[in-house]
């Protein structure tokens, strides 16, 4: 090896080793521990937050509302304002509740309580969408890395190319623009090296926004459970949608009973100077509103659209979940059909091939653009099988998503 192949495999080296050092530094935590670490991700906290909230509006909604008390001055004289003038003339010390004669209440509170589980159930969802997420971000990580590994070795071999060249160049058999545009072939290798450290970076970036951390150990991530079928079903997002319904539900039921009015029972005694000898009065009373305005009625009526409005979107949601099913089984089935033939049959054929037309260039039998377009080809056709690679296990992820697959079993 000559100093110029030398110094190109230095060079790599020292653009590959800090990218390898941040990878498995000390700093790095376990699949498991980053996915421990989405639980406290503020978009699933706000919803669970959202949910505590709803929870303890429950109670609020299902409460009859506290007692009133009464103190009125009664009757007295407007001249004198005199206690002991007039038999009628006292203060009043009166209480009164609001009494529900149905279980309207309880129904509310029941429907709040269903919408606060829902919500409990999508800050769940989310938390799968973000273990998804970060499996989408391991896998775009995984396959520019594989790129950038391919884009090394395709660095030395152009490198050793060049120095044939060279040779070849220095006994007539073929011209400088052979020479440069092989160097420009390698300056354009050199280009997609340094964009591909750039994506890293920025893949990084993706990663501290989710589990704090730009680091994990590539040893603990379990790629086998993407092909692995879960043995526990949950899916959040449609538990969501049932309990949004039964919440609607609830609604329309409460909205119902809300034709009956509640009472208010009041009761108070009036302290008087007791002139005539009779004492102090008691009093009791009841009340109701009368149904003459629109309001219930309008109530009933949003109740019933709101139902229906739920029921539509549930029944929407689990249309669109066997659609998305089997359109992402079908995909999947493609992907890895396409890179089952890769595998076994056009990477074979594209290294023989590069092979083949490199001894016969290093023997001047094979002209250089033969050569680069054999290289081109074979780095061409493994690019595409990192993503194919990429491709495949994000719908795995997916799939596993919309079925309601656990991702981190």
């Amino acid at each position: 090896m000559d100093k110029r192949i030398k110094r190109d495999v230095k060079m790599i080296k020292y653009i590959i080793v800090p990218i390898l050092f941040v990878s498995l530094s000390a700093s790095a935590i376990t699949f498991n521990e980053a996915v421990k670490a989405l639980k406290k991700h503020e978009s699933i906290e706000a919803v669970s937050f959202k949910s505590k909230a709803l929870s303890e509006e429950a109670e609020l909604k299902g409460s009859w509302g506290d007692p009133k008390f009464k103190i009125a001055a009664k009757n007295f004289p407007k001249d004198t304002l005199e206690k002991d003038q007039t038999p009628m003339t006292g203060i009043e010390f009166g209480v009164s509740q609001k009494i529900a004669l149905t279980t309207k209440y309880g129904n509310i509170e029941d429907a709040f309580n269903s919408l606060s589980e829902a919500y409990q159930f999508e800050a769940d969802d989310k938390k799968e969408a973000l273990t998804k997420a970060l499996w989408e971000i391991l896998i775009i990580k995984r396959k520019i890395t594989e790129e950038l590994t391919i884009l090394n070795e395709n660095n030395v071999w152009i490198t050793k190319i060049l120095k044939i060249s060279k040779r070849l160049y220095s006994t007539g058999k073929i011209s400088q623009q052979a020479i440069l545009d092989i160097q420009i072939r390698k300056s354009e290798i050199e280009s997609e090296q340094s964009n591909r450290i750039f994506e890293l970076s920025s893949i990084d970036d993706k990663l501290i926004y989710l589990i704090g951390s730009s680091s994990i150990d590539t040893k603990s991530i379990p790629w086998n459970k993407l092909g692995k079928s879960s043995e526990t079903i949950v899916d959040n997002k449609e538990l969501s949608f049932k309990q949004k319904l039964r919440a609607k539900d609830l609604s329309l039921t409460a909205a119902k009973l809300n034709y009956v009015p509640d009472l208010t029972v009041s009761l108070g005694i009036t302290k008087r100077s007791n002139i005539d000898g009779n004492g102090d009065f008691v009093g009791v009373s009841i009340s109701f509103p009368l149904p003459f305005s629109r309001v219930k009625y309008s109530t009933h009526g949003k109740a019933v659209e709101e139902k229906y409005m739920a029921v539509k979107n549930y029944e929407n949601y689990k249309k669109k979940k066997v659609r998305d099913i089997s359109v992402l089984t079908k995909e999947l089935q493609k992907t890895i059909s396409e890179l089952n033939i890769l595998k076994n049959k056009t990477i074979k054929f594209a290294q023989n091939s590069r092979q083949i037309t490199s001894k016969s260039y290093g023997i001047g039998n094979s002209t250089y653009v033969e050569l680069l377009q054999s290289e081109l080809k074979l780095q061409k056709i493994l690019m595409h099988k990192v993503m194919l690679e990429a491709k495949r296990d994000i719908k795995k992820a997916t799939l596993k998503y919309v079925k309601g697959e656990s991702l981190n079993e």
